[in-house]
């Protein structure tokens, strides 16, 4: 009988080695950092099992062990396969290392010094957070309400119920499905339910993105610039404490933000494997929350902004990089909406709140400077967020001379966009009262 700590490392290893395989397929004539590759490999494998225990619950197929293990062992054995047969074809081709680093200016004397000193104290701080965020998921149970009753209820019921019933009959019956699911994974390795266990897909994204991040800050700035990128983003109390309970927003945060950086990347580098991830990426996001479907609008036009206009691509080059961004992301998104289509599981049942609802009242519109006014409050006055946004607004300092660097467009673009989505859905649906109003 194997221990619990060894089973729930093989909860953890398996959906990352199938994404690691999955990520050697895709970059077969590149090389992606190691660090950059595990990363990535975490949630893409994640996403990979989601979509296939969505299959399997449409299906009205029972969850265990083997079979959800499978087509992850299939992956790993299929890119083992195809690494073997290059390597038996003795492949001499010499593959572009992507994602380099930028080079820092050499330091000497005093300053040399000074920035180690500086380096030592960022390094400190960031792992002292890591550890406080390991302490904090790893020994405290799921005790936030939404974490219980949207998450771990119905992950329980996937765990215990031989044959899980259908959607139509959980609660939050319009809500994805990929958080619960994710849990009740921890809980199919470790053989029995723990409430603190299967926080560790919550820990395990929170490295995994910081890793992501320092990589794409590094490529486009040096590593220095991206440590401090880090310790900044690190500092922020909402962010912090999000990474320690089982909200699905921080999934959604995690997938949202990988498929900009994605994006931003493919288009500096031209390799098609980053627009695939980026496409898998936002499909994921669709099944973790409900407004992760409203982000692939934000997604399309930043993708078309990068691509039809660009004079690096024939026009059947685009027509390929379209349909290699469109399909995967879309194809995700159907599985899910179609389901709930057939089942007619489009609205929230008798008595509970519409939240697509829409509501296009003149009062809702006369409330618009209030709404503003509360996300500026809540980004610049309040302990969520530290000195992060004011730090941003900061930045925008000298904005014309930025605004010649493709990156700093697409990002501040991004912000405006996400920013206009929510504002428009606190005016024109019945959500005002959980954006910008009591709740």
């Amino acid at each position: 009988m194997t221990s619990p700590a060894f089973n729930l490392i093989l909860s953890i290893l398996i959906p990352t080695g199938a994404g690691y395989a999955i990520l050697f397929i895709l970059f077969r004539k590149q090389t992606l950092p190691l660090s950059m590759k595990i990363a990535l490999s975490y949630g893409l494998g994640l996403g990979t099992l989601a979509v296939w225990m969505l299959c399997l619950y449409a299906l009205q197929q029972p969850f265990n062990l083997v079979v959800l293990r499978f087509p992850l062992i299939a992956i790993i054995l299929f890119a083992l396969l195809i690494y073997l047969k290059d390597t038996k074809s003795s492949m001499t081709t010499e593959k572009r290392l992507l994602l380099q680093a930028q080079k820092e200016l050499p330091r000497h004397g005093t300053e040399r010094i000074l920035h180690i000193i500086f380096i030592v104290i960022l390094s400190a701080y960031l792992v002292h957070t890591i550890f406080h965020v390991f302490w904090q998921t790893m020994t405290w149970p799921i005790s936030s309400w939404d974490a219980i009753a949207t998450v771990a209820f119905k992950a329980k019921i996937f765990f215990f119920e031989q044959s899980p019933p259908p959607l139509q009959l959980l609660p939050h019956r319009t809500y994805p499905l990929f958080t619960p699911f994710m849990e009740s994974w921890i809980a199919f390795n470790l053989g029995y339910w723990d409430y603190q266990l299967v926080k560790v897909i919550f820990l395990c994204a929170f490295l995994s993105y910081l890793a992501v991040q320092y990589k794409f800050l590094s490529h486009f700035t040096n590593r220095t610039w991206a440590l401090l990128g880090c310790t900044i983003l690190l500092s922020s109390n909402f962010f912090i404490y999000h990474a320690t309970i089982s909200y699905r927003d921080f999934f959604l945060m995690y997938f949202n933000c990988i498929t900009i950086m994605l994006l931003l990347i493919w288009n500096k580098n031209k390799a098609s494997g980053f627009l695939i991830l980026a496409s898998l990426f936002a499909g994921f996001n669709t099944f973790t929350k409900l407004e992760g479907t409203a982000f692939l609008a934000i997604y399309f036009l930043l993708f078309s902004i990068l691509n039809f206009p660009s004079k690096l691509f024939s026009k059947r080059e685009k027509l390929v990089n379209a349909a290699k961004f469109f399909i995967p992301c879309v194809a995700i998104f159907l599985i899910f909406h179609i389901y709930k289509i057939y089942h007619h599981v489009l609205k929230e049942g008798v008595g509970t709140s519409d939240k697509t609802a829409i509501d296009l009242s003149w009062e809702k519109f006369s409330l618009i400077p209030q709404i503003i006014m509360k996300f500026l409050d809540n980004l610049l006055l309040t302990g969520n967020w530290n000195m992060i946004w004011f730090l941003a607004i900061i930045s925008l300092i000298h904005l014309r001379e930025k605004w010649n660097n493709a990156e700093v467009k697409l990002i501040l673009l991004s912000l405006i966009l996400f920013f206009g989505l929510y504002i428009g859905v606190a005016v024109c649906t019945t959500n005002y009262i959980w954006i910008a109003g009591e709740k």
